[in-house]
C-alpha cells in the first residue's frame, strides 16, 4: 500500500504537517443539526432514562455501581460527585446494569445529557461488554467509543447523541469520564438520555477517529504485540521467532529509532524482511491523551511517522498507545493523519512492568496464564529483561499446544491489506509498507 493512499489528508516524502483542529462554530444554533427533526421524531417513542443523580455514594439510579477508579480523588456530595484529576488514566464509571450486557439500541437516536460544572478537559466513553456478556472472560470491556467533552459542552450541558458512540449497542456496559488533560475538577450532577435538545443547542458531526481493539477478532488465532526493547537483547528475540516459525507485531517508539547507538533503525529493517508487522508507539512513549496541547498530540503522532517513513521507509495504520491510554483527542488526530486507523490495546498483559526485575519473576508466567485462561488472544509484553524473555518461548509454544494460529496483529484482525496467514509458518519474505 502507498504511503499516498494510506495518509489522509495529505501524503508527503519525508515532513509531516500538523494539522489544525476543527474548529468550534460561533453561531450554536439548532439549524446546524444535521437531520435533527428526523432524529426527534423517532427518539420521541422512547421516554427518557436517567442514569444518575449522585444521592446514592455506591449506587447510581439505575440501582448499578458508579464509582471513580482507586487513584481518582473524588467529593461525594448529595446530587453530585466532584472529581478531582491527576492523570489521564483515571476515571469515573457508572454502569447501566449488573455488569452484564445493556442493550441500548432502542435509544440508538436520542441523546447522552450531562449536567456538569467545572473542566470540560476530558473523554466520555459509552463501553461494550464482550461477546459472552461475561465478566469472567477477557477482556471484560471488548472495546468503547469516545467523545471529546468540550465539543459538546455549552455552558453546564453537554448532549451527544448516542449514534456517536460508534459500538455495539446492544452489549452496553457503562458510561466512563476519563481521559483527563487537566488538574481543574469537574463536577458531575446528572447523567441521562433524552430524546432531544433545547431548540439553540449546537450538536458538532462526529468527528472520525481510530476503532480501538483489544482482542483478536479470527477465529483461532493469537497475537503477540511486543513493545520496547533493549537493543541486547534483540538477537535472543529474533532467534525465538525464527527458531519457532512465528510473525509477531513489533510497536516501535520514534526516538527508539533515531538512537544510533541502539541500532534499532537495522534491527527493525531486518524484522520487516522477515515478514513481522512494524507499527507506531508514539514518538516518546508519554501518555498522549494526557498532554496539555493538540499540537503536543499531534507532535508525538507526527513524529513517529517521520522516523518510521525516513528511517525504515514505511508507513503503518497501527499504534499502540502508550500506557494504554487512550482517549477521543488521541482517536481524532490519528485519524486526522492515517486513514481509518486502528488502535491496538491487549487482552493478555505479561505484567512484566511489574514483576521483570522483582524477587518473583515468575509472576509473568502467573500472568501470561491467567488472562489467555479467560480468553485474552492480543498480548502485549517488552523485551526489556532477560527473565520476560526467557519466558517468550514458553508462551509460543504453550499457545501453540492448544492449537490456536500465532499471527501479526494485522492478520488476527483479519485486515484485509494485510499478508495471508500461512498457518504451516510463514514464509513472507517481502517488506509489506502498511
Amino acid at each position: 500500500m502507498s504511503v499516498a493512499a494510506t495518509l489522509s489528508p495529505l501524503a508527503f516524502a519525508v515532513t509531516v504537517h500538523l494539522l489544525p483542529p476543527p474548529p468550534i462554530p460561533s453561531n450554536f444554533t439548532a439549524t446546524l443539526i444535521d437531520n435533527q427533526t428526523v432524529l426527534l421524531q423517532h427518539a420521541g417513542k422512547i421516554n427518557p432514562l436517567v442514569i444518575d443523580t449522585f444521592t446514592e455514594s455506591d449506587h447510581n439510579d439505575l440501582g448499578f455501581w458508579h464509582g471513580p477508579s482507586s487513584s481518582l480523588p473524588a467529593e461525594n456530595g448529595h446530587g453530585y460527585v466532584r472529581l478531582f484529576p491527576s492523570d489521564a488514566d483515571q476515571a469515573y464509571h457508572t454502569q447501566l446494569g449488573p455488569t452484564s450486557c445493556f442493550d441500548m439500541r432502542s435509544y440508538g437516536q436520542m441523546f447522552l445529557h450531562l449536567v456538569f460544572s467545572g473542566s470540560t478537559k476530558f473523554s466520555i466513553s459509552l463501553n461494550q461488554h464482550n461477546k459472552e456478556c461475561d465478566t469472567g472472560r477477557g477482556p471484560f470491556l471488548e472495546t468503547w467509543d469516545s467523545v471529546e467533552a468540550e465539543r459538546y459542552a455549552r455552558g453546564n450541558d453537554i448532549y451527544v447523541p448516542l449514534n456517536h458512540f460508534v459500538i455495539d449497542h446492544s452489549r452496553a456496559v457503562s458510561f466512563s469520564f476519563h481521559g483527563f488533560f487537566s488538574r481543574d475538577s469537574l463536577t458531575l450532577y446528572k447523567v441521562e438520555i433524552v430524546p432531544d435538545v433545547p431548540s439553540d443547542f449546537y450538536v458538532p458531526p462526529k468527528l472520525e477517529n481510530g476503532k480501538l481493539f483489544l482482542h483478536c477478532t479470527r477465529p483461532n488465532s493469537f497475537a503477540f504485540g511486543i513493545d520496547d526493547g533493549l537493543p541486547h537483547l534483540v538477537p535472543d528475540v529474533m532467534n525465538i521467532l525464527e527458531e519457532e516459525k512465528i510473525l509477531v507485531t513489533f510497536f516501535v517508539v520514534g526516538a527508539g529509532l533515531r538512537d544510533k547507538e541502539s541500532n534499532f533503525s537495522h534491527v527493525y529493517k531486518e524484522m520487516l524482511e522477515k515478514g513481522h508487522q512494524i507499527a507506531f508507539h508514539s514518538d516518546t512513549h508519554q501518555k498522549i491523551e494526557g498532554l496539555e496541547t493538540i499540537k503536543a498530540v499531534d507532535e508525538e503522532i507526527v513524529h513517529n511517522m517521520e522516523t518510521f517513513q525516513r528511517l525504515l521507509g514505511i508507513q503503518s495504520r497501527y499504534f499502540r498507545p502508550p500506557y494504554g491510554t487512550v482517549g477521543a483527542r488521541t482517536r481524532q488526530r490519528l485519524a486526522a493523519y492515517i486513514k481509518e486507523p486502528y488502535i491496538i490495546n491487549w487482552s493478555v498483559d505479561v505484567e512484566d512492568w511489574l514483576w521483570k526485575d522483582s524477587n518473583t519473576p515468575e509472576r509473568q508466567r502467573d500472568a501470561f496464564f491467567r488472562d489467555v485462561g479467560r480468553g485474552g488472544n492480543l498480548v502485549v509484553m517488552h523485551y526489556l529483561s532477560p527473565s520476560t524473555v526467557q519466558y517468550f518461548r514458553e508462551f509460543i509454544r504453550f499457545v501453540k499446544s492448544i492449537n490456536v494460529d500465532i499471527m501479526r496483529v494485522d492478520q488476527c484482525l483479519e485486515d484485509p491489506n494485510g499478508p495471508p496467514f500461512d498457518p504451516r509458518g510463514s514464509e513472507v519474505k517481502e517488506r509489506i509498507a502498511i
